[in-house]
């Protein structure tokens, strides 16, 4: 006889996993693809760690493991910064080269999230097209900033060893070659893209195009997240270390002390995405942040070598050891000098904003008690102290960072549990991947970079000799000999025969 089965008490039968089976009531095969393994990273393990087994959230302040878990944190901390303060000390290129690093581990991170080993064994050069394009994307974009540099500095060395008769037939036509190749830079960049999407067509397969073109996009998005963003990092250490120290170590300052007072005193939930975030941590974080912010940027602004920019010829040399000449060669920049601040000027403009809300001045009266706790000058003309233009900045990008950056975390954070991942892997013990360290990075690095090109360091319309060259490339004979004489004749007006 034929048996009538109700599909909702198979699926009640085999959720509690009793009950006998026979051909009409056994479960169904999962064919469903399986993912690959994300550095070791679980994928079984669930987003759920921040609840306890009632479901109410589970906050640092009640974990009984939480001092074990701040010294992994803190060990791991301390790798980082090490292995961060050794690149700087190499000056800007080796930071450019950790900031390449660090990049890639977040693409490969990124692009393991979408993988299926059962489709992808059809595809086996699918993983290789992924990487291809991600080349093109950093040739671009490290492109527009290097190219220049570059460009510089083997024009530099061709007119050093010109003049020193020490010229080499073979260097000189891999120079000329490569400033071509700088030269077009932007449609090199494009046709290599090209060529990928043609390997990408070329690639399709019958019953796998959704999952293909699927990948494609995604590959371009996490490109578009990552590099677009890493590249302004890159500029930041190119107009000087101290422009790329400040704005990563701000934001690893405010995560360390949201974390130490969320730790000791959070309470009250800040958001269902990061459970174990408080609005305490949120609050004491951003206020110590933005209080130690103008006091680390006087301490960084001492050093020459970080706040002189890369100079127009890119040097694979820096740091302290940055030679005296070089050192000399770079010009004090007036956004580190320190200036006369009245605070009383500001105290009663302060006052006059408030207007009948407050009591007579009394933020005047509060800054002079204020004022004699840190040691300002009570001159004639007021209450004076010394601030740099650098040091107004900072707490610009201290409030950003404090206030802004962490939903770079949250919006990792909801990322995560989309994909149903505690973190992204498991490669720093107590941190989880790199992406984990980098979300809120990401986004402090865009915007201290437009506020750098807004605010500080405002284009003058000039053209670099780096810039120059390239243009150079692009003549024809003819323009090269025009070139050449007008260049001779405003030599022999500057009395430079």
């Amino acid at each position: 006889s034929t048996r009538v089965c109700d599909p909702l008490a198979m699926v009640e039968l085999r959720r509690r996993g009793g009950g006998a089976r026979d051909d009409s009531t056994r479960a169904v095969p999962d064919v469903r693809p399986v993912r690959r393994q994300n550095s070791g990273s679980p994928r079984t393990r669930r987003a759920t760690g921040a609840f306890s087994n009632n479901g109410s959230v589970k906050l640092e302040v009640d974990s009984k493991g939480k001092w074990r878990s701040l010294r992994t944190r803190a060990l791991s901390a301390a790798f980082m910064i090490a292995g961060l303060v050794g690149c700087l000390l190499g000056g800007h290129v080796p930071t450019i080269a950790l900031i390449f690093v660090v990049q890639g581990a977040m693409v490969r991170e990124l692009f393991a999230l979408a993988v299926e080993t059962r489709k992808e064994k059809d595809l086996p050069w699918f993983r290789l097209q992924q990487w291809y394009f991600y080349g093109c994307a950093v040739f671009f974009s490290y492109g527009r900033y290097l190219n220049a540099r570059l460009a510089a500095r083997f024009g530099e060395e061709y007119a050093d060893e010109d003049a020193s008769g020490r010229r080499n037939a073979v260097k000189a036509t891999f120079e000329s070659v490569l400033l071509k190749l700088l030269a077009h830079h932007g449609l090199i960049s494009y046709l290599g893209w090209t060529l990928g999407c043609v390997l990408f067509v070329l690639s399709l397969r019958k019953g796998l195009y959704l999952y293909q073109f699927g990948q494609f996009g995604w590959t371009h998005m996490i490109i578009a997240a990552v590099i677009v963003q890493s590249s302004c990092l890159v500029g930041n250490v190119l107009e000087g270390l101290i422009w790329f120290v400040f704005p990563v170590g701000i934001v690893f300052f405010n995560d360390v002390a949201a974390y130490l007072v969320g730790m000791i005193c959070g309470r009250t939930p800040l958001i269902k995405l990061s459970p174990k975030k408080t609005w305490e941590g949120f609050l004491g974080g951003a206020a110590v942040t933005m209080t130690v912010a103008p006091f680390a940027a006087a301490w960084l602004q001492r050093f020459r070598w970080l706040t002189c920019p890369s100079a127009s010829a890119l040097s694979f040399t820096g740091g302290p050891d940055l030679g005296k000449a070089a050192l000399d060669a770079c010009e004090a920049d007036g956004v580190f000098a320190p200036r006369a601040v009245d605070l009383s000027i500001v105290a009663s403009s302060v006052d006059a904003a408030f207007g009948w809300t407050l009591p007579s001045g009394f933020v005047e009266r509060f800054t002079t008690i204020a004022g004699s706790f840190f040691f300002f000058d009570f001159g004639a003309e007021g209450i004076v102290f010394h601030m740099s233009p650098f040091q107004k900045h900072s707490v610009v990008l201290a409030a950003f960072a404090s206030v802004i950056a962490p939903f770079g975390g949250f919006f990792a954070s909801g990322f995560k549990r989309a994909f149903k991942i505690k973190d992204f892997s498991d490669t720093i013990p107590g941190h989880g991947g790199i992406t984990d360290r980098m979300d809120c990075q990401m986004v402090m690095a865009v915007f201290s970079h437009l506020y750098i090109t807004n605010f500080v360091r405002r284009a003058d319309g000039g053209m670099s000799l780096g810039a120059l060259l390239l243009h150079i490339e692009l003549l024809t004979n003819d323009e090269l000999v025009k070139l050449y004489k007008a260049i001779g004749r405003a030599l022999v007006a500057r009395g430079l025969r």
